[in-house]
């Protein structure tokens, strides 16, 4: 199995919740979001919008069943750490 790291897109089973030891921020896909401090636009691996408030704990088992689609890149991630921070208030 690929190892996990932070800012990899995946789809799949891992949508699912189920408690375990990855942190994991959902991505809408669907287009109707807006951007703000708390969702970010994300372009690549996948198109959506990173939704902060919604952090759910996954098994590691649960990404074997999904698919990796790639890394978001280095500026897009700094602005999703950017809005992790403000859900979290780090």
């Amino acid at each position: 199995m690929r190892q996990l790291k932070r800012g990899q897109g995946w789809t799949g089973h891992v949508a699912e919740l189920h408690p375990g030891a990855v942190l994991c921020a959902l991505l809408d896909t669907s287009g109707e979001r807006r951007e703000s401090l708390v969702t970010v636009r994300v372009t690549a691996p996948l198109r959506g919008v990173v939704l902060a408030p919604d952090l759910y704990n996954f098994r590691l088992g649960r990404f074997e069943q999904g698919k990796y689609h790639g890394d978001v890149p280095g500026e897009q991630m700094e602005r999703v750490d950017v809005a992790l921070r403000a859900v979290l208030s780090l």
